[in-house]
């Protein structure tokens, strides 16, 4: 008894560097009618409005007729935690959402001469992460002598959202050369609740309990740029996008912990001990959030009715440090120090994709790619706000035709993963009958289906001449 319940103390005080959100990914959505087909491989090709994100040099080399590009989806997507909670747990995590939209549009429709200029918005990061598990022992009658009746129960949540607002100006340095930058206004907002509680009954009637909860949000607001240049030169396009690191601007958040523990004989003298307690309620924190430099280069080969898509991108590391850093506090119950982690950090990693297309007419084609996403959290780290350690791979398909000077698009993207992440509860029983106090490793599997839709509306000079 004793054993079990030092076990859940330590888990419920010690839970706070296990309350986990994701932005790990930094391949997760992509935007655009054609770009999204295409698995946002087109930092090296014109493709659509999506240039704005992608290489807003080519918003001065092909101005187009459209001013305004949208795309609608929805997905769906699991996180299954094989024996997350210990043997025979598996809590899983289901959302079926709409994906991630982009908005962009231009204010002249003509690329001849001088600068241009565009517009875009669009949501960089949406996750949300929901999952519990139960244990409760069978029996309900008192556990034979020298064992111990036991339940637990533990959740998860964590839900995290980035939004991207831009202005872009691109001009041409030659008459097949494109320059271009999008400067961004970047508002992020993460909050996370993981939660735990367990009671045992021992055989000579000796009841504990503990209960834990550390619970944090925040928003943040930085600014940052992707940079441009994009070569024309007919059958082989190609270009490069430099994004700057994030420059932090202002941001707020709150924390909030609270373990108890009681009935539990913490010495072994035979005497249950007096109750432990701490709870603590911070607000109105400076909250900080970095993104890393990165480095982009890709290239579109299109002899004929097929095009061939190849983009590779380099991102940075970003050291480990606080997105919150709350005060240490004192236990109401024996004064002894207590602690918030709240670290988080980015090792350095490429990724990679190919994508394809084929114009059946000119109004008629179909598309397909296959890109990497690899996890940014790092292995060796203690990251307590990511939990995302797993790599991903996205496959994409699609079909894009022309109606009345109207483009639309319609694909399906299938990605998944599976990793390996820590286990921050375990309500396996050892040999003994005790709580097995090794947390140790456990697997995750992902897996997400996404539909979309996706239109251009067409204004300006071209969409006169087609009509």
């Amino acid at each position: 008894m004793r054993r079990l319940f030092l076990i859940i103390m330590l888990l419920v005080v010690g839970i706070a560097p296990n309350a986990a959100a994701q932005d790990s990914h930094y391949w997760d959505n992509q935007y655009g009618t054609k770009g999204e087909l295409l698995g946002g491989l087109v930092v090296g090709s014109p493709s659509d409005l999506s240039a704005t994100f992608y290489n807003p040099g080519w918003i001065a080399l092909h101005g187009g007729a459209s001013v305004l590009l949208t795309t609608k989806a929805a997905e769906a997507y699991s996180i299954k935690l094989k024996d997350g909670l210990g043997r025979g747990t598996e809590p899983i995590s289901t959302t079926v959402t709409t994906s991630p939209g982009y908005l962009a549009g231009r204010f002249s429709s003509s690329s001849d001469e001088g600068w241009q200029w565009a517009y875009s918005y669009l949501k960089k990061v949406q996750f949300e992460f929901d999952a519990t598990g139960i244990r409760v022992d069978d029996s309900s009658a008192p556990p034979p002598e020298g064992n111990i009746w036991f339940s637990g129960e533990a959740f998860r949540k964590a839900k995290t959202n980035e939004y991207w607002y831009g202005l872009t100006l691109s001009r041409k340095i030659r008459e097949n050369i494109g320059l271009g930058i999008s400067p961004y206004v970047v508002q992020r907002s993460m909050s996370s609740r993981t939660q735990a509680a367990a009671q045992g009954l021992s055989s000579e009637s000796h009841f504990g309990q503990a209960y834990g909860v550390d619970e944090f949000d925040f928003w943040h607001v930085r600014l940052l740029a992707k940079i441009g240049l994009a070569i024309d030169q007919g059958n082989l396009t190609y270009g490069i996008t430099l994004t700057t690191p994030g420059l932090g601007i202002l941001g707020s958040g709150t924390v909030y912990q609270t373990a108890s523990v009681s009935g539990i004989d913490q010495d072994g003298d035979g005497n249950v001990d007096d109750p432990f307690l701490a709870a603590n309620h911070q607000k109105e924190l400076s909250s900080s959030w970095d993104s890393p430099l990165s480095i982009a280069v890709g290239a579109a080969w299109k002899p004929a009715a097929t095009g061939v898509y190849v983009t590779l991108e380099w991102f940075n590391s970003v050291s480990s440090r606080t997105a919150l850093d709350p005060d240490d506090y004192l236990s109401q119950s024996d004064g002894s120090v207590q602690s918030y982690n709240l670290v988080y950090g980015a090792q350095s990693l490429v990724n990679f994709g190919l994508a394809f297309d084929h114009e059946f007419h000119r109004t008629f084609a179909i598309y397909g790619a296959f890109r990497s996403d690899f996890s940014s959290l790092p292995s060796d780290a203690d990251d307590s706000l990511q939990l995302s350690s797993w790599d991903l791979w996205h496959i994409s398909s699609g079909a894009s035709f022309t109606f009345m000077s109207m483009e639309f698009t319609a694909g399906l993207q299938f990605s998944f993963g599976n990793g390996e992440s820590d286990r921050f509860l375990n309500f396996s029983i050892d040999e003994d009958g005790d709580v097995i106090g090794d947390f140790g490793k456990h697997d995750i599997s992902y897996r997400r289906l996404k539909a979309l839709i996706g239109f251009n509306l067409g204004f300006g000079q071209e969409a006169e001449l087609e009509e």
